[in-house]
């Protein structure tokens, strides 16, 4: 009598037994889109409140330097989740240099475009550089309480009631 297989079972079997695709971590629910719309929801709940706050104490230009700058983060994020959902799901393999590449290509768009926004005069300067530097941090920080470190569950942590249902 062989032993039972260790570990789950394949998702996608055929009647041979041999798996005929992999489940990526974006099929699963997991993966970096989920937990880039979540961190776009989150800025949609404060960029409001922020920019009334800030647009009270230094203008509307400043009110205006905080959309743009947070609509940017949020873009940003989202290319991220766009571009490594891809090459994890085309060639794993590529994954790590992508990831590099990528965060520099976003990074020289970043400046392009606030270099650009700076040149037409559209906004408050100062405000729209220090909402980009502590708005990522921010994002990122609020982002991580959800998120889960775990291969068994990759993404967004799953509720309670989500584990057992």
């Amino acid at each position: 009598m062989t032993p039972p297989p260790r570990g789950p079972p394949p998702l996608h079997s055929s009647p041979g037994g041999q798996v005929e695709r992999y489940q990526s971590a974006d099929d699963a629910g997991g993966g970096p889109r989920p937990a880039a719309r979540d961190l776009a929801r989150r800025a949609a709940l404060v960029t409001p409140l922020v920019a009334l706050v800030i647009g009270l104490w230094r203008g509307p230009d400043a009110a205006l330097a905080v959309v743009f700058a947070l609509g940017l983060l949020v873009g940003n994020f989202l290319l991220s989740a766009w571009i490594l959902g891809y090459v994890a799901r085309q060639n794993p393999g590529l994954l790590m240099g992508v990831t590099l590449f990528s965060f520099v290509f976003r990074l020289i768009l970043i400046t392009v475009i606030g270099l650009g926004i700076k040149e037409l005069d559209l906004v408050d300067w100062p405000v729209f550089c220090i909402t980009l530097i502590i708005g990522y941090f921010v994002l990122l920080v609020w982002e991580m309480r959800s998120v889960s470190f775990s291969l068994a569950s990759p993404g967004l942590k799953p509720k309670p009631k989500e584990i057992w249902e």
